[in-house]
């Protein structure tokens, strides 16, 4: 395997439920390569969206390590996984989460804005990467103005914006269908292969799941196997 960019070693989460202790994670060991695509899959509730909300610093885990380039997420301050989650981390979710007063444009630069980029320099990167996505003459729209398969397209080049070494993608074609889905695939395929982004997304859908290097299968919170994707 390449470099090691993300490791996790018996990570848990408990959360309180009705007075009852609901184990969501029961030890998770896992190793992402630099470059890599991963594809967690497994029954619903079981821990796939926990993890991947774990692995990207906006959950904390009960107990275990997570390490994203070398840094033990669980031990830094909320300002540095913050830090860590501007500099190195995208996330690319299935409500595409765009800020509905923004422009598409807007929507790309505003993690920019955060890490004090120049607003030209904001501007331009945002434009390159629009067209990256094949959605450069929508730069003007807003959310409500576009498909759902824009809007995920505008979360993905937003997910880019600051260049980062990891993507998180949870359900990214959940809300899609089938044709756009495949489109979208397509990209985030392109993505990690021509630009080397690492990226672990989590799916319900088997197609999808199989364009990645390995598929890791999930249940009741734990790794049940890992197999072979195809990547094609």
């Amino acid at each position: 395997m390449a470099e090691i960019i993300l490791q996790t070693r018996g990570l848990k989460k408990i959360f309180p439920m009705n007075g009852v202790a609901v184990q969501a994670l029961r030890g998770i060991d896992m190793q992402v390569g630099r470059g890599e695509f991963v594809s967690v899959v497994g029954p619903s509730g079981c821990g796939k969206s926990t993890l991947l909300s774990i692995v990207g610093g906006l959950m904390q885990p009960t107990e275990g390590t997570v390490l994203v380039e070398g840094q033990d997420l669980p031990h830094l301050s909320e300002r540095e996984r913050a830090l860590l989650r501007r500099e190195h981390i995208g996330f690319v979710f299935q409500s595409y989460d765009l800020l509905v007063d923004l422009t598409a444009a807007e929507n790309v630069e505003f993690s920019m804005v955060l890490a004090g980029v120049p607003r030209a320099e904001r501007r331009q990167r945002a434009m390159e990467l629009l067209e990256r996505v094949g959605l450069a003459d929508k730069a003007d729209f807003l959310p409500d103005e576009l498909s759902g398969g824009q809007k995920q397209r505008v979360a993905i080049a937003r997910s880019l914006a600051n260049r980062p070494n990891l993507i998180l993608a949870d359900e990214p074609t959940g809300n899609l269908d089938s044709a756009t889905a495949a489109e979208i695939m397509e990209l985030l395929v392109d993505l990690n292969r021509s630009d080397d982004v690492t990226l672990v997304m989590v799916t319900h859908s088997p197609e999808d799941a199989a364009r990645a290097h390995r598929i890791i299968h999930m249940r009741d919170g734990q790794i049940e196997e890992t197999r072979g994707g195809s990547n094609r």
